[in-house]
């Protein structure tokens, strides 16, 4: 069995976070992804619109329990650049605890940073260049 991320869930996750910063509450959000094993582009893209709501008040995602192909979803979209991916909760808490959370520069806890490109991923196509 595979247990996907549901697009509808982080859109209620991304209302739920606006609600809270609306009410002075503070810009972290811990995503523990314990079990899940397939995450589309629909639920990484709300994660990244998540992202825009809470880093211009200083804020972040920190994803933690991540299966090894979500990571690599992740990886290829870039997200790995926006929000930091660490082992376990315990360690996400440390994180935000500590200040710095999101700081996505290569630490013992976070997978290598992956170079350039767009936080959805993606390459540009020349003309006549097929996928």
């Amino acid at each position: 069995d595979c247990l996907r991320l549901d697009p509808v869930a982080v859109t209620q996750l991304r209302a739920l976070v606006e609600q809270h910063l609306n009410s002075g509450g503070r810009p972290e959000l811990v995503v523990d992804l314990n079990g899940v094993t397939f995450a589309g582009s629909t639920s990484l893209g709300g994660f990244i619109g998540i992202h825009k709501m809470l880093k211009p008040r200083g804020g972040g995602i920190i994803f933690c329990n991540v299966d090894p192909t979500v990571r690599e979803t992740i990886r290829v979209a870039k997200i790995d650049e926006l929000c930091p991916i660490v082992p376990d909760l315990p360690a996400a808490l440390t994180r935000v605890a500590e200040g710095g959370a999101w700081d996505t520069r290569e630490r013992p806890d976070a997978p290598p940073a992956s170079r350039g490109g767009s936080p959805l991923g993606g390459r540009r196509r020349s003309a006549g260049s097929a996928e």
